[in-house]
């Protein structure tokens, strides 16, 4: 039972790692808390109605590591988030990249190790790398 939960725990197989979306949003909810940081975000689609989205995100720890804070999103926020989306369909998502309404750009170090890790990220994004989410 352990070893399932663990593997559960720390695998990225239920997301697309090969595809990104860019969802636009509104911030519902930010939990900045061990093992993850989750973001949830409604997402208001092109016929009007609204979905939300459950994103994770790497610790704290690794977060701040890459220039984050707590204090960085808050409830209400406009804005874009690219993510690599559930394979099942469901509104779930890994967190790559957020785009905040005042212009910063922050980017989650999952998958990054060693030097990459502690070296914080490289050229930040500009724009959305994802597919817009319609």
């Amino acid at each position: 039972m352990c070893s399932q939960t663990a593997s559960a725990h720390h695998s990225f197989g239920k997301f697309d790692m090969a595809k990104m979306t860019a969802l636009t949003g509104t911030v519902r909810g930010w939990a900045w808390s061990n093992p993850h940081t989750w973001l949830t975000v409604v997402v208001k689609k092109a016929d009007g109605t609204t979905e939300e989205w459950s994103i994770v995100a790497s610790s704290p720890n690794m977060m701040s590591r890459w220039g984050w804070k707590a204090s960085d999103v808050k409830v209400g926020d406009k804005i874009v988030v690219d993510v690599h989306p559930g394979r099942d369909g469901s509104h779930i998502g890994a967190l790559k990249n957020v785009f905040l309404s005042n212009g910063k750009v922050l980017t989650d170090p999952a998958g990054s190790t060693g030097q990459d890790l502690a070296g914080g990220p490289g050229k930040l994004p500009t724009k959305p790398q994802g597919t817009p989410y319609k």
